[in-house]
């Protein structure tokens, strides 16, 4: 592809990187139904990568965008810069783009930005509806992509298009809520009614869809079948719909969704008024992931052994929500977001994991002794009476790192803790010496990191070790154990202390933002250092990718040039 000389301080290419996400394999029908529409004709041009039409554009490219992957006219005028800021400033840069069929589901459209045509940068972008312009096509969707960087003089733009989910696949079992046990579920058209009838029939590499609607379940379902590693089974909505599970009339003692077996991929649901635990694992080897989790009688998601050969180890939770939990035998003294507790296997992470408003803590890991990672999780306003009970226990910690003077070296990466009742990060007597990397915590009702907890009873087998953290506006000092490893926090190469006036926003309202297209946290102004302060390039370098000439301080990365 050819290039005018840029004599705009903004310019648009028409050039393309694309990305195939993890879940190929996954996929749901909108791509396949576009590909087969356009080429039923010519098959062998329907592939994601292929370009039939020559104009630089690859199919996946034209879908997102709209445009007719047959007419060799490029993607006309699909990006317009809108805004950009010149250099010597802490600059804003606006982008417009246009998608002529609407926003396509189970792709994600990215931005990236140059000043050179060589080195390009994928900065956080702001996303928003806007308003749309004459001559637009009939169902068509303008969006804003806005975002905060050092300015420059000449820049240019490209977009990069993900593909999430492609077409759905022929399902072994498919479950509905006009559904019946009675039928033999293996078609669309013939579904179960329950999620407990087709999980006890699953076999290794079997898929089990469950079809949009409010289900009202009365009893605890359990995935106690297993699968493989290579052949795991999976339980998904059905591409482009919202299954619902409401255990309001189950006991108070059962789960909503229990997984005692190995190997289970779960995806997409919604777990409400569930009598304990919204989700239960025990088993090994699983996945949970865009799973909204609320209003559950205790602890959201819990990890767990079963008391027998099941330990509750190598579980990953991704990109989920869990909120608004209440234990009301305990008057919330229980309910937490997230939870790995008492005896837990090894290996378990949490990851794009958000938890709020629930009456204890955000995440607990009481007398988990095996490492746990949380990475890129957030939490908040956790330890709050928002139920309304006239007696109320809950803790309101962010993030309770352990408890019970039992060791456990959890390691928390690129995690925000924010207005809690108490304790951003607390150690709660976890006699492990824990690990925190470029964290951010803010305004929490007591400290911010309280790492400094009593070990009389029980002595320190590690030491802490803490670096690129940034604390603001805590209420009460940080405090770390005696001999701690820290290394390029806030308080120790920014003085005096920073405040929120050296961050884009404090808006909390930025949290709740709608996930991206791939289910990892929104990208917002919230909590981001100020281009070029003093924040800017003054960690140290642990390993992991960073812009500059060293990592920031806390969770978010600010992009150079």
């Amino acid at each position: 592809m050819s290039f005018k000389a840029v004599t705009a301080r903004c310019v648009a290419l028409a050039a393309f990187l694309f990305f195939l996400s993890a879940h190929q394999s996954l996929a749901t029908q909108f791509y396949n139904d576009w590909a087969t529409n356009h080429f039923s004709d010519l098959p062998s041009q329907a592939g994601w990568t292929n370009d039939p039409d020559r104009d630089g554009e690859i199919n996946l490219v034209e879908f997102a965008f709209g445009t007719d992957p047959r007419v060799p006219d490029g993607l006309g005028g699909a990006m317009t810069p809108q805004f950009g800021s010149a250099s010597g400033t802490n600059g804003t840069f606006v982008v417009q783009i246009l998608e002529r069929n609407g926003h396509q589901p189970g792709v994600q459209i990215d931005l990236y930005l140059s000043k050179n045509l060589t080195d390009w940068i994928r900065p956080w972008w702001f996303r928003m509806v806007t308003n749309s312009l004459s001559g637009d096509p009939v169902g068509s969707v303008r969006e804003s992509f806005t975002t905060q960087i050092t300015g420059t003089n000449i820049w240019y733009v490209r977009s990069a298009v993900t593909l999430i989910e492609a077409g759905p696949e022929v399902a072994t079992y498919y479950v509905a809520t006009n559904g019946s046990d009675s039928n033999n579920g293996i078609t669309i058209n013939t579904p179960f009614a329950t999620l407990g009838k087709a999980a006890g029939l699953a076999n290794p590499g079997n898929l089990i869809y469950a079809l949009d609607g409010y289900y009202i379940c009365s009893n605890q379902v359990t995935l106690s079948r297993s699968g493989s590693p290579t052949n795991p089974i999976r339980l998904r909505a059905y591409p482009g719909t919202h299954p619902a599970f409401d255990f309001t009339l189950e006991s108070s003692s059962s789960a909503g969704i229990r997984i005692q077996g190995d190997c289970w991929q779960v995806y997409g649901l919604e777990v409400i008024h569930s009598g304990h635990n919204g989700i239960l694992i025990n088993g090994n080897s699983n996945i949970v992931e865009r799973c909204v989790i609320h209003e559950s009688g205790d602890t959201g998601l819990h990890i767990t052994s079963n008391g027998g050969t099941q330990l509750g180890g190598f579980n990953l939770v991704l990109n989920c929500d869990s909120y608004r939990n209440f234990d009301l035998a305990g008057n919330g003294g229980n309910a937490d977001g997230f939870t790995a507790k008492f005896i837990v296997g090894q290996s378990n992470i949490f990851r794009g994991c958000r938890s709020w408003n629930n009456s204890d803590d955000g995440w607990d890991f009481w007398r988990a002794t095996n490492s746990i990672l949380v990475d890129h999780c957030m939490t908040f306003s956790n330890g709050f009476n928002v139920f309304g009970a006239a007696t109320f226990a809950g803790d309101g910690n962010g993030f309770k790192m352990g408890g019970d003077y039992q060791p456990g070296r959890h390691h928390y990466v690129d995690c925000v803790s924010f207005g809690n009742r108490v304790n951003g990060y607390d150690q709660n007597n976890n006699t492990a010496g824990l690990v925190v990397d470029n964290c951010t915590s803010f305004n929490n009702g007591g400290a911010n990191f309280a790492m400094n907890h009593d070990s009389t009873n029980a002595p320190m087998v590690g030491v802490h070790v803490v670096r690129n953290t940034l604390s603001i506006a805590g209420h009460s000092a940080d405090a770390f154990r005696t001999g701690a490893l820290l290394t390029n926090n806030s308080w120790q190469v920014v003085s005096p202390a920073p405040t929120s006036a050296e961050l884009l926003s404090i808006a909390g309202a930025y949290a709740m933002g709608a996930r991206r297209d791939d289910g990892s946290l929104p990208e917002t102004p919230f909590l981001r250092p100020i281009p070029g302060n003093r924040l800017v390039n003054r960690g140290t370098n642990i390993g992991n990718t960073f812009f500059g000439a060293a990592p920031d301080l806390g969770a978010y990365e600010t992009p150079e040039w």
